[in-house]
């Protein structure tokens, strides 16, 4: 054709280009909406990764706090107990003692007289 005429290959290859470029838009737009909606998707979901990142942060710092009064809390409980248990065994002492005394109240009193 270009031998021919040059206007008409110059209208022929724009056809064909115009022809390819529709192709190309045909099968391209599709895949730019889908990219476009994947972005608007990517923000909502950064969004709601954003927005439980922050409820996680918050719940961690409670749960730190509880933690900590729990800690506190057992912390006072074993020294309840362990001064419970040191009150027993003086009290065990002290009541063998007294026993062991009982015995001797007799004897002085026979001894003073």
């Amino acid at each position: 054709m270009k031998s021919k005429s040059g206007a008409a290959f110059g209208v022929t290859s724009w056809i064909i280009n115009i022809n390819l470029y529709f192709d190309v838009v045909i099968n391209t737009e599709p895949k730019r909406q889908s990219v476009e909606k994947a972005k608007v998707d990517l923000a909502e979901a950064t969004e709601i990764k954003e927005t439980m990142e922050a409820l996680v942060a918050e719940l961690q710092a409670r749960l730190d706090i509880l933690m900590r009064t729990y800690q506190e809390a057992m912390d006072k409980k074993q020294g309840a107990e362990d001064e419970a248990a040191r009150c027993e065994r003086r009290l065990s002492l002290a009541n063998r003692l007294v026993s062991a005394l009982g015995s001797e109240k007799g004897r002085w009193a026979d001894a003073i007289i």
